[in-house]
């Protein structure tokens, strides 16, 4: 028991700094607010879902965000936002992805909208006000409404759609894999 703990403790490591390396390779998405950036770092998160367990892909989410606020951002606002994001995602497709294709399909749509409506109500009332606050910018905080419509909204629609896709190439590459290796990480 204590060596598969230790084991899972050092994956999920090592799945959070490739998390963190892969955050290196974010774009902004054209046409929108250019602090919403897409970025691959979801692959990590659902091998150390599908290796691991729930309970793992969220600490690598954790550490991910950890590590990229304290060595790299040093500003909590967007940290925040990743966390709330990934944590979302990640608790609504566990509960489909084991039921076939078409249940994870629409654990994906659920995801989703969940991470729409859930970040669209915590960038108006909390987010963009406090980071309009922080940096001292007065147009984010007498906009926020328009930010979220125009800006918010499709971003995450976007992004949910592309990790929900993500979340296929991820698994069908683990079940590719034969089960005698599999076996080893787990």
């Amino acid at each position: 028991m204590y060596k598969k703990n230790v084991h899972s403790l050092v994956l999920s490591g090592m799945l959070a700094v490739i998390a963190l390396l892969l955050s290196f390779f974010s774009f902004a998405v054209p046409f929108l607010p250019p602090f919403l950036k897409f970025d691959f770092t979801f692959i990590p998160l659902f091998m150390a879902l599908l290796l691991l367990g729930y309970k793992d892909a969220l600490l690598v989410s954790f550490l991910k965000n950890f590590l990229h606020f304290a060595l790299l951002s040093h500003e909590p606002i967007g940290s925040i936002a990743n966390i709330v994001v990934e944590f979302t995602f990640i608790s609504i497709i566990v509960l489909f992805y084991k039921k076939g294709t078409a249940k994870t399909i629409i654990g994906g749509i659920l995801g989703t909208l969940a991470i729409t409506v859930f970040m669209s109500l915590l960038n108006y009332f909390v987010l963009l006000p406090a980071y309009g606050y922080i940096m001292n910018l007065a147009d984010i905080v007498t906009n926020v409404k328009t930010i979220v419509a125009a800006g918010i909204i499709p971003f995450n629609l976007l992004k949910g759609a592309l990790v929900t896709f993500l979340f296929f190439v991820t698994k069908s590459v683990y079940k590719s894999i034969p089960t005698s290796i599999r076996s080893r990480f787990a």
